[in-house]
């Protein structure tokens, strides 16, 4: 059953259910038609003279007679439509009955019949209105329509079959198209839109695929322009070290003197590490994103102040401020860590003479907020939002992973990074959940 196509299984499904209805239908009909002729003969004719030998209601015959108080019938030849046994049997059970009338059933062997008795009182006399029909009648009648209700509803059930199956493939089309649409964006064929316009479960699927359709496109994209970047930032310290070397096995310094020479490509491989690194954390963000580890408990104030004091030291000069309330957030050390180091590395690198970074919890809100601001050049507001995203190159057109790697991370943790000119300087803020 798991291996079948969505549309069998929802003909499947119709035509189970039609099939459980024809079903019940056929076999609560004999009980339905059985009480239908009870009720039938439970009415009593429309005057109170004697029946005749039979009078028509609910489209069928029912045969009646009337049994006076001294046992006489009415009309007299209706006695000799039953035999003996059986016209006692009546009489005594009218003879017998308390209530103005009721349902019976008597046979003499051969024959079998339903009866009602009307109990009635006509001037001063009591006297038994007898309205019968025949067991042999009454199956006879209820087999015809058995049979006429079966025909029809054959041809009903097999009609709602073919029916069944076109709503079926009517559902699973834009099912079936999807599929195929999502087989070609597996295979990287994804410059067509999926067009399904609906507006119940399956559209809104078709616009899920969609959107993740444009959004693989606008990955690769930028994944195809970190790589062009990626290549020009490799390919220029390799090509600065290489003609140094090359330069110093032919005896000449261009920095001056040996020392200077190596000191430019001692610069130059740091700078080539680093990005390396870069690269390699980007990496394993994308890992951490897809496998959860066990959250450490970790202090952010005692961080931030380790981290700060190291970082200090390659710019002495710089007149650092902070200002950190004791936050303890559950989290991974090292990613926390990074994201730190990349914004405090940031802020180093473009502050002219001070550096302020604050740390404040909101436990209304379960929430801290960190604040770094430094006094340097203001940046471009049209280059804020793209500096926030991965894979893009910062102000005067330098690429650098510092701020990827920080919105990844602030992305890991669920939270909010953003830039802005402050105080004619540049902040950064991130907000992260408690």
């Amino acid at each position: 059953m798991k291996n079948l196509s969505l549309t069998v299984k929802i003909w499947l499904a119709i035509s189970a259910l039609t099939l459980v209805l024809y079903l019940i239908v056929l076999l609560f009909m004999p009980h339905l038609i059985h009480n239908y002729f009870t009720d039938a003969l439970m009415v009593r004719p429309p005057n109170n003279e004697p029946p005749p030998g039979y009078f028509i209601t609910r489209d069928f015959n029912i045969r009646g007679f009337t049994i006076l108080a001294d046992g006489a019938t009415v009309p007299q030849e209706a006695g000799k439509a039953f035999s003996a046994g059986l016209l006692r049997q009546i009489k005594e059970n009218a003879a017998a009955q308390q209530v103005p009338r009721q349902l019976h059933e008597s046979s003499d062997g051969q024959t079998h019949i339903r009866y009602v008795i009307h109990k009635e009182t006509v001037a001063g006399q009591t006297r038994y209105l007898v309205m019968f029909l025949g067991k042999a009648d009454e199956d006879r009648f209820i087999s015809r329509l058995l049979f006429n209700v079966a025909l029809y509803a054959s041809i009903a059930l097999l009609m709602s079959w073919f029916a069944s199956l076109f709503i079926a493939r009517y559902l699973t089309k834009p099912l079936v198209q999807m599929q195929h649409h999502v087989k070609r964006i597996a295979s990287r064929d994804w410059h067509d839109p999926l067009e399904i316009n609906q507006g119940d479960e399956i559209g809104q699927l078709a616009h899920s695929i969609e959107a993740m359709r444009r959004q693989l496109i606008q990955q690769d994209e930028a994944q195809q322009t970190m790589l062009q970047n990626i290549s020009h930032e490799l390919k220029t310290p390799v090509m600065v070290i290489r003609s140094y070397a090359q330069a110093i096995n032919d005896s000449i310094f261009p920095r001056g003197d040996l020392a200077g020479s190596i000191k430019v490509i001692d610069e130059e491989g740091e700078r080539l590490e680093k990005l390396i690194k870069q690269l390699l954390y980007l990496n394993r963000l994308d890992y951490l994103a897809t496998h959860k580890t066990a959250p450490q408990t970790v202090s952010l104030e005692q961080l931030i102040t380790g981290i700060a004091q190291r970082m200090n030291l390659h710019r002495p000069e710089i007149q650092l401020q902070l200002e950190l309330q004791p936050v303890t957030i559950a989290g991974d050390k090292d990613t926390l860590r990074v994201m730190i180091e990349n914004l405090l590395d940031n802020h180093l690198r473009h502050a002219a003479a001070r550096l302020e970074i604050k740390l404040s919890g909101n436990e209304a809100l379960n929430e801290c907020s960190l604040y770094f601001w430094n006094d340097g050049s203001p940046i471009d507001p049209q280059l804020f939002q793209d500096l926030a995203q991965p894979f893009q190159k910062g102000q005067g057109g330098k690429f650098g992973l510092g701020l990827t790697i920080v919105h990844r991370i602030v992305t890991m943790y669920r939270g909010q990074l953003s830039l802005e000119n402050e105080r004619d300087g540049v902040a950064s803020k991130v907000v992260l959940p408690l």
